[in-house]
């Protein structure tokens, strides 16, 4: 088999995989948040930053998201202490593979949690998003521009792994969305989640 091929399908794979992890993640934030988003009724410290802010719309940084970040970011160099040699390619990989990570991971909570899905997705019920466009938070597409930036530093397999992710991940959520969709219209799925309102429409 053609080595690019092989490389191709080790990282889909690796993607895809990672895509999993994403969806357990969210799925996990739905049971510990329910339809309170940005750890609203959670016990944790809040506090405004300025360099947060800014990468994040203004929003607050919370204690949850904080030590949340802290775990995932030494969870995705966890393979440099299983013996995988580390070098400045593989550290941008980690870094805009994070980003794009957290932009996912918050997109999917909305859309596994039974009180929003994808009808709720908008600024009159996300209150905590305050800056959209297109149709998402603006947070979105400043993660994939800086993450686009950061993978151009070792071009072209950067370019090429980030373009492979970005196309896991896309694919792996429209696949969620579906079928997410059609849980919706069970009436099993409403009795399982019947602490939440019912979407109507």
């Amino acid at each position: 088999m053609n080595e690019t091929l092989v490389w191709i399908f080790w990282y889909v794979i690796k993607y895809s995989y990672l895509f999993i992890i994403i969806l357990a993640l969210s799925a996990l934030e739905v049971q510990i948040e329910g339809r309170y988003g940005w750890t609203k009724k959670l016990p944790t410290w809040r506090m405004k930053s300025k360099i947060f802010g800014f990468f994040m719309g203004g929003k607050e940084l919370t204690g949850y998201l904080f030590y949340m970040l802290i775990l995932l970011f030494l969870l995705f160099h966890l393979p440099f202490l299983g013996g995988a040699a580390w070098t400045w390619q593989a550290e941008i990989e980690i870094i805009f593979l994070f980003i794009i990570f957290s932009a996912f991971w918050d997109f999917l909570w909305f859309i596994l949690n039974p009180y929003y899905g994808l009808q709720r997705f908008k600024p009159s019920y996300v209150y905590w998003h305050q800056q959209w466009i297109l149709g998402m938070p603006l947070d979105y597409p400043r993660a994939f521009l800086v993450s686009l930036m950061l993978a151009f530093i070792d071009y072209p397999a950067g370019i090429a792994k980030w373009s492979m992710a970005i196309g896991v991940f896309i694919v792996g959520t429209f696949i969620v969305i579906l079928v997410n969709q059609i849980m919706r219209k069970s009436p099993k799925y409403w009795q399982r989640h019947r602490h939440y309102k019912k979407i109507k429409g």
